[in-house]
């Protein structure tokens, strides 16, 4: 099964002009393409990527990402059909500014890298409950919250824990790295479970009902170690 990225990130900006904090969406003046910074945005975020969103959003661009930005993302991406999750990611910010060409950065374990970036939205993630069947982004399973990470990232995974094991390329303990799917294996060999490795030997892990997203140490041997 083929796993392909549907957007694409980029970590500098273009050499186009950016309009002023007076452009609005409204607007009949077409803004100058902004190419995604390599960070995801959200509650607590400040500086001038905060305040260019806030600028193409039409909303005062103090550089805070506070209540009043999160919820004028939100309806933009309810608008634009997007997870209205209040995020900026690239897909977020593809559509706010129309950069959709760049190449997603490879996973190469840095501060940069794709499984960094999957992390960081995985930990948005922590304290909402498990539900069996549940991809986001109220509630999840184990392989819905792999899934819809990665699709907030642009890259699309399959949906199960079943088809992702059988997807995802395994790669060996001593490499592993941030954004790697720890997939838990029954006696047969095949996986039954799976999480999001994080670093420190934890995951964040929807692991069962009356649970929630949380941060949890691979509690077994028994695992294979997958790579989108």
């Amino acid at each position: 099964m083929t796993i392909t990225p549907s957007v694409n990130i980029a970590p500098s900006l273009t050499d186009a002009l950016w309009y002023s904090s007076q452009f609005s969406p409204s607007s009949t003046v077409q803004a100058a393409a902004l190419e995604y910074p390599g960070q995801l945005l959200s509650r607590g975020s400040r500086g001038e990527t905060v305040a260019q969103v806030q600028s193409r959003l039409g909303i005062a661009a103090d550089g805070e990402f506070g209540p009043r930005t999160e919820s004028a993302v939100r309806s933009f991406q309810a608008g634009a059909g997007l997870v209205t999750d209040g995020i900026v990611g690239p897909l977020t910010w593809g559509a706010l500014f129309g950069t959709s060409t760049a190449q997603p950065p490879e996973p190469t374990g840095g501060s940069g890298s794709l499984g960094t970036a999957a992390v960081a939205v995985a930990a948005q993630q922590i304290g909402k409950p498990y539900r069996y069947g549940g991809a986001g982004p109220n509630d999840f399973d184990c392989s819905g919250l792999i899934q819809y990470v990665y699709t907030q990232l642009g890259v699309s995974v399959p949906r199960t824990t079943y088809e992702q094991f059988d997807a995802l390329p395994p790669v060996s303990r001593a490499d592993v790295r941030p954004g790697d799917v720890i997939f838990f294996l029954d006696d047969q060999g095949q996986a039954y479970h799976d999480g999001l490795y994080a670093g420190g030997g934890q995951m964040i892990i929807s692991r069962r009902p009356g649970t929630y997203v949380q941060y949890q140490l691979i509690w077994t041997d028994n695992y294979r170690i997958g790579r989108v």
